[in-house]
């Protein structure tokens, strides 16, 4: 059963309140702005972003970023991550 007010694909929606902190605020002010994205948006994506991370380390992957360049390569694990 999908909501009516829900967009086609959609399935149905759920509203949710979440008090955060000044600077949690500031910085999704500040990644919505930068990306073009809703706070709503930026809210669902950083969700989504934790589900892959959780499902990766079920799987035993570590979470991470890296960067090469010619010289070397640098690393950085999340811990506490999903």
């Amino acid at each position: 059963m999908t909501d009516s007010k829900a967009p086609p694909g959609k399935g149905k929606r759920f509203r949710f309140t979440v008090d955060v902190s000044e600077r949690l605020a500031d910085e999704i002010e500040k990644i919505s702005l930068e990306s073009g994205r809703s706070k709503a948006d930026v809210f669902r994506l950083a969700i989504d972003l934790l589900n892959t991370a959780r499902s990766a380390r079920e799987d035993g992957m570590t979470v991470g970023a890296w960067q090469d360049d010619n010289e070397r390569r640098r690393e950085r694990e999340f811990v506490n991550f999903g």
